[in-house]
């Protein structure tokens, strides 16, 4: 085999040196220890990227957290045949944090848009921080929510056709809520508190019916919605959610709601049509398992 054909002097692999990682160029490190500093560092790869390449796959597993040193990338989710972008990141900007903090399958994809250089550090490490830093855990749960927002409104049915300013003012009336596996998001009977928007997991709809027989009747996912219907007048919701993973939701109380039909009538009509038919769906399962 010739010594041309082997010749890759102008592909740059991993630089090993340690110490890449300073508050100064990555704002989303200030105030971190000393200590978590040289386990972030000690943890971290330098890679220079060309334009281009697919570094975050939608779907995947997590794997690690990603530092932007020089260069830029998009953020986008696959629809139909189109890659749509969401964001762009430039340098000192950072992006994996979903896996990092969720550890669920990633809900969308990232590609350089310029030769980068990217720092790659170690899921371990960071939990590690995250665990003993709890100003560096908030920041990225701040950061983490901000951009499942932005990924939400774009995608979702009701909400993608407005402008981004109009998206970024609503996103600040509607805070994410938080809740972990298993944990029961609301039971039948009780109070209804408003309706729920899944941003992000998977909720079991269960049904108590006249026997005292409980029915898994669907597994909810992002972009769907709970609590659309209610019994008594409306005043109590018509069966249970229990979260089967972690989930991140929006709560639409009658607060949210008055706010939307004030500031966004399209898309407070919009959503008031999704959530009739969803509710009438949820209506013919919920009489088939009456008895």
């Amino acid at each position: 085999m010739s010594n041309d054909f082997l010749d890759l002097s102008g592909i740059r692999g991993v630089d090993e040196k340690k110490g890449f990682l300073s508050e100064a160029e990555f704002p989303i490190l200030e105030g971190v220890s000393p200590l978590s500093m040289r386990i972030l560092n000690n943890a971290s790869r330098l890679m220079h990227v060309s334009k281009g390449v697919e570094m975050l796959h939608e779907g995947d597993t997590p794997h690690d957290l990603y530092f932007i040193k020089e260069g830029a990338v998009a953020i986008g989710r696959q629809a139909a045949t189109q890659f749509k972008v969401i964001a762009q990141l430039k340098s000192g900007e950072i992006y994996g944090e979903f896996g990092a903090l969720r550890k669920k399958s990633r809900y969308v994809s990232v590609y350089t848009v310029e030769p980068s250089i990217i720092i790659r550090v170690e899921l371990s490490a960071i939990q590690q921080v995250l665990e003993a830093d709890s100003s560096f855990h908030d920041r990225l749960e701040s950061l983490l929510k901000q951009r499942m927002l932005d990924s939400f409104f774009f995608s979702h049915p009701v909400f993608h056709l407005l402008p981004e300013p109009e998206r970024k003012e609503l996103a600040k009336t509607l805070p994410i809520q938080f809740h972990n596996r298993n944990d029961r998001i609301f039971t039948q009977g009780k109070k209804a508190q408003g309706v729920y928007l899944i941003v992000s997991g998977e909720v079991e709809v269960r049904y108590t019916n006249r026997s005292g027989e409980e029915r898994l009747l669907e597994i909810r996912r992002d972009n769907d919605l709970l609590g659309e219907v209610a019994n008594k007048n409306g005043t109590e919701v018509a069966y249970s959610a229990i979260a089967s993973s972690d989930v991140d939701m929006l709560i639409l109380d009658r607060n949210t709601m008055k706010i939307m039909r004030d500031q966004h009538s399209k898309t407070f009509e919009n959503l008031e049509n999704y959530i009739n038919k969803r509710a009438e769906r949820m209506v013919l399962r919920l009489r088939e398992n009456m008895s």
